[in-house]
């Protein structure tokens, strides 16, 4: 800051932040209103031109309801096949199965065996007779296992994954700070009673100039706590040595400009590393506003409610 003042007074300009590679590059999201971080923290890039077939990621990543309709799914079409299988080799290979029942009947019968079988169940109503009944039976059988085996790491690996513990203001805000000065501020708050420690943000402004997308980081007020059992408001002050200090509200529509933001922290509940991404476009920014208190003391207690996270308070110009 001293160095910047005596420049000044030698009738110089502050040089510019210094730019960081966050190893997205100055030709991407050039378009107005294109985003380089998207609200669930995923990155805002397509792949085209090779297709990677990975099934077990996709299912690991899909939504809960997609997963469980896709399992239903799989667990009928395989018992349909097997259950044809068994109709084609015959249903008199099969133990108290009329063949004086109607054919769909019997189709029902060699559906509901498969699923028996499959599922390691065998109730005894019905058994398979016969070398070709009984050697589809074992493979049906060996094929349930492995199904069973397979599912559980899936679902294992599913709850194992890391989640999104954080939860962000939905704005941030242009807030006033100390006496005549302004700040970046947003929220963030642990959405779980778990233990997050050692979290640390960071934040990176990026903006269109000349069509040639730049990058600058901001200096936090804090940039680390130990502990996190409250909300943290993350703040940038607006000083002389930041890259906002000479924009207006126009500049941060104009220049269509983004925060990026960056949380890592490490989670004792489930010992394992986190880190989640996040940003804000300039549209997404409130001036000249506070966030509302969000935690109360209640007795002999603390009261955090995460409903209010979002809260702020306009301040008068």
């Amino acid at each position: 800051m001293k160095r910047n003042t005596l420049l000044q007074r030698l009738g110089k300009a502050a040089p510019p932040p210094a730019e960081v590679d966050l190893g997205l590059g100055n030709k991407v999201a050039r378009k107005p209103g294109t985003r380089l971080i998207n609200p669930d923290g995923s990155f805002n890039v397509v792949r085209r031109g090779h297709s990677v077939f990975s099934p077990y990621q996709n299912l690991v990543e899909m939504t809960w309801p997609r997963f469980l309709a896709l399992t239903l799914l799989a667990y009928v079409l395989i018992n349909l096949f097997f259950g044809g299988l068994f109709l084609i080799i015959g249903t008199e290979s099969l133990s108290n199965v009329p063949q004086s029942d109607p054919f769909w009947q019997r189709a029902l019968s060699a559906f509901f065996f498969s699923v028996q079988t499959f599922t390691t169940v065998g109730y005894g109503g019905m058994t398979p007779t016969g070398i070709g009944a009984n050697a589809l039976a074992a493979f049906v059988a060996l094929f349930g296992w492995t199904a069973l085996a397979i599912m559980t790491g899936l679902i294992y690996a599913r709850f194992a994954r890391p989640k999104r513990l954080i939860l962000f203001s939905a704005h941030a805000l242009v807030a006033p700070y100390a006496p005549g000065g302004k700040s970046l501020q947003f929220r963030i708050a642990n959405r779980r009673d778990s233990h997050l420690i050692n979290v640390n943000a960071r934040v990176v402004l990026t903006w269109l100039e000349n069509h040639t997308r730049r990058f600058a980081p901001l200096k936090l007020e804090r940039d680390n706590v130990a502990l996190f059992p409250l909300n943290w408001t993350i703040v940038h002050p607006i000083n002389e040595e930041s890259p906002m200090y000479h924009w207006s509200k126009d500049d941060y529509c104009q220049r269509h400009s983004e925060l990026l933001i960056t949380i890592d922290g490490y989670d004792e509940t489930f010992a394992q590393a986190i880190h989640i991404n996040n940003s804000y476009l300039h549209t997404e920014l409130v001036w000249n506003a506070r966030f509302q208190p969000m935690y109360f003391e209640r007795e002999a207690t603390t009261e955090l409610h995460l409903d209010r996270i979002s809260h702020y308070q306009a301040e008068e110009e």
